[in-house]
């Protein structure tokens, strides 16, 4: 099969520009319901685009990329591959959040919400608990509250 140059190299250009547009107003946070799913479909169409345009310039390909400028571009992809296969995984942002936010004493969380203190005495009476000024998660798992439902009344005001 026969690829056409014009078409292969047109499609890369125009979906390299449009991928990259998006990219860019996601970067800024200029994002609406369809800019993802443009970037995401997009840069599928540009992947096949590539690989058109790969096959359609085989030849210069082959003639370009030979020697030094092979093993530089190779080692590149093994040094990609390997980063992306052994790069350890953080948590998300958001993990971390609460994971902060649940390691900070009872009192503290308290001030920082301004949360209604009466609303709280009034919940932890009706459960038969006594405050303590220990960490949240520990207090929670200390006297088997549901935490969704005690972090609810404590950022309520």
């Amino acid at each position: 099969m026969k690829v056409s140059k014009p078409i292969a190299t047109t499609a890369t250009i125009a979906t390299f520009f449009i991928v990259g547009a998006t990219g860019v107003f996601m970067f800024f946070d200029l994002k609406n319901y369809g800019i993802k799913t443009i970037h995401e479909y997009v840069g599928i169409a540009m992947v096949l685009a590539c690989v058109l345009h790969i096959f359609a310039n085989l030849a210069p390909f082959k003639k370009y990329f030979s020697g030094k400028k092979l093993g530089f571009i190779s080692g590149a992809i093994v040094l990609c591959v390997i980063f992306m296969l052994f790069a350890p995984n953080s948590k998300s942002a958001q993990k971390e959040l609460y994971s902060s936010f649940m390691a900070v004493n009872l009192n503290n969380a308290i001030i920082a919400f301004n949360s209604d203190k009466t609303a709280i005495e009034n919940y932890l009476n009706s459960k038969n608990i006594k405050f303590e000024d220990i960490d949240l998660k520990e207090f929670i798992a200390k006297n088997n509250l549901n935490e969704a439902e005690f972090i609810k009344i404590l950022i309520k005001r």
